[in-house]
């Protein structure tokens, strides 16, 4: 497998983790309430910030660009599909590496077995199996994406991009698609925006470091 990353991939991490960073900076104010801690919360956010762990999974898992794409749509899907789950710092790390490891399943013609991902993603094995299964009923195990609702979710990150005052926007030349006369049309927004109270082996491991605790 080649483990060069993806050059769509290296241009929508930043993107795409200044837009999760954001979603969870609004959410984090919110009060969490107990009884809707699902596997994928910590006790408290990781050590490592959300882009920098992005581009771990993109630098390891060797996974195509689309992944990270899928990943977002995926977790949009938990979003609206359970009003009562919350993204935010505490579950955003183990949604991400969960819904790469799927979204690389699901759309590459190779990839690696959990334990790769675990180890990527820092989390044990068992665990990462289990936050597999959670998510998958999470998403009612809908894994298949159109050609439109990918290119909704790409023409949003692109149009976050462009009108982003931090640094993701340098990004937007390497996301630029072939012209479409429909392209520019605004459809819904890529995350809900959850603003509402909380009632709702080809490598071996070793080549891998550990993440920040």
């Amino acid at each position: 497998m080649d483990m060069r990353p993806d050059k769509t991939g290296k241009a929508i991490v930043p993107v795409l983790a200044c837009v999760l960073s954001q979603l969870c900076a609004r959410n984090d104010q919110l009060t969490l309430d107990p009884k809707y801690v699902s596997k994928f919360h910590a006790l408290r956010p990781p050590g490592i910030t959300i882009r920098d762990y992005l581009e771990r999974i993109a630098k390891y898992a060797a996974c195509s660009g689309e992944c990270f794409v899928l990943a977002l749509v995926y977790i949009d899907r938990i979003i609206q599909s359970n009003p009562n789950f919350v993204v935010n710092s505490l579950n955003i790390h183990r949604l991400l590496i969960t819904s790469v490891m799927i979204s690389a399943k699901f759309f590459d013609d190779q990839y690696f077995n959990n334990a790769y991902y675990a180890k990527v993603g820092g989390v044990p094995c068992k665990e990462m199996n289990s936050l597999e299964v959670e998510f998958l009923f999470l998403t009612n195990f809908s894994l298949f994406v159109t050609y439109d609702t990918y290119k909704q979710y790409h023409t949003e990150l692109r149009n976050h991009a462009m009108h982003s005052t931090c640094d993701c926007n340098y990004r937007v030349p390497e996301l630029l698609p072939t012209k479409d006369s429909n392209e520019e049309k605004r459809k819904e927004p890529i995350v809900m925006m959850q603003t509402e109270s909380v009632t709702q082996a080809a490598k071996e491991n070793s080549m891998i470091p550990s993440t920040p605790s």
